[in-house]
């Protein structure tokens, strides 16, 4: 799916249904797409956990086990999920590996292996993303055939990200919807790089962006930008 025009990836699963990175969203997300991003980290005992925050309700995601993270109630029942739990649940379903290895949040891996551990499960058709780009380049190193995707925030430099992608080897650049424009999707085409932006939650937004040739969108609501966009898995 990755790497086809314009797909809709469902943010953290289906986030107006579900709370984030949960199982039962991805599920959802999977039953109207063919696409859905999570966030992965590493809990106290080695486990890869979904999670968008160094902190799953008040426990700091690294210093804690997974018998202890899983109990966490993110809201009407719902638990955190494993990210092989998921991947063994979508077999079907392109994923968007976001890899949360950051220096300045608690369980920080300077030799990138929650970068490589997550990539050694991607599989067709899955990307692996990050905004420490030192860890998209521990990837590229080791798994050369996956493909992977430079994140960067609204205020980051898209020329740069762009360059840097060249550069490294990356499939794919992954801006704040507002950085795109007509100039700006011109300088990405014209360097034969996908692009997936986020996070795009309306509808007429996401038409001028499907119509400047974006790669994907991903999005909070995904059964109503599919909806917008005209397609379904």
């Amino acid at each position: 799916m990755f790497g086809s025009m314009t797909s809709v990836v469902g943010h953290r699963g289906w986030p107006t249904r579900f709370p984030d990175n949960t199982l039962a969203g991805f599920l959802a997300a999977a039953s109207v797409t063919d696409g859905v991003e999570l966030d992965v980290r590493r809990s106290a005992d080695g486990k890869l956990v979904l999670s968008h925050d160094p902190t799953l309700g008040d426990l700091e995601v690294s210093r804690e086990t997974w018998a202890t993270l899983g109990e966490v109630d993110l809201g009407d029942g719902h638990k955190p999920a494993l990210l092989d739990e998921v991947v063994a649940a979508l077999p079907s379903t392109s994923i968007e590996f976001e890899v949360k290895n950051l220096p300045h949040q608690s369980g920080f891996e300077p030799d990138h292996r929650v970068g490589l551990e997550t990539a050694a499960r991607a599989r067709p058709g899955d990307i692996v993303t990050s905004f420490y780009w030192p860890t998209l380049e521990a990837v590229r190193a080791s798994f050369p055939d996956v493909p992977t995707g430079a994140l960067l925030d609204r205020t980051g430099d898209l020329r740069e990200a762009i360059r840097h992608c060249l550069d490294a080897g990356h499939a794919a650049v992954v801006p704040h919807e507002s950085s795109l424009d007509e100039d700006a999707m011109g300088i990405i085409q014209d360097a034969d790089l996908d692009c997936y932006t986020w996070t795009v939650d309306d509808p007429a937004r996401a038409r001028e962006l499907a119509a400047l040739g974006v790669s994907g969108i991903i999005t909070d609501d995904p059964g109503l930008m599919v909806e917008t966009l005209g397609g379904s898995s």
